[in-house]
């Protein structure tokens, strides 16, 4: 299940990265640890917050972190519960988002960003179809050169691939 963000689920999100590395890789202008106030902050910056549910609790969230109408979204703060990850709840949030933007929003394309040592993450988008078309050099807060991809899908290579609600 998914639903839009509440603010009661801001706290449970904030516990998704475990580490100061962890939360920058999914949210690079926040300051470790992750706190309620520095989401809701963000929030009128985002588009479509959106939480996935499984038994009633939060196990996952994401938005678009920029949003152009009738052109383009990037989807941003992807983030897992630590103990469900790699158990599926990423690929149907992902759906879940790129469902939005094309379904929905009717955009023509959808983009992300992901780190080159976030290998699941590398893995999951390309098993949906989000190919790579760009990198970019980083410096992480520690000092480390690190890649930063940029995919991209367009709307004719999400049909077939959309979501079943229930």
């Amino acid at each position: 299940m998914h639903r839009p963000l509440a603010d009661a689920d801001i706290p449970t999100v904030c516990g998704f990265p475990r580490t100061p590395e962890e939360l920058y890789f999914l949210f690079p202008r926040a300051a470790w640890p992750l706190t309620p106030d520095q989401v809701r902050a963000a929030l009128p910056q985002r588009r479509d917050p959106t939480v996935v549910t499984l038994d009633g609790r939060v196990v996952g969230y994401g938005n678009f972190a920029t949003f152009e109408a009738g052109r383009t979204a990037s989807l941003g703060n992807l983030s897992v519960d630590p103990d469900l990850r790699r158990h599926g709840v990423a690929e149907h949030l992902v759906r879940v988002m790129m469902d939005r933007a094309f379904v929905h929003h009717d955009l023509p394309e959808v983009t992300l960003y992901c780190f080159n040592t976030n290998t699941p993450g590398l893995l999951l988008y390309a098993k949906l179809g989000l190919a790579p078309m760009a990198l970019e050099t980083r410096v992480t807060p520690w000092g480390d050169a690190i890649g930063l991809l940029k995919l991209r899908m367009g709307r004719d290579a999400w049909r077939g691939r959309e979501i079943q609600e229930p």
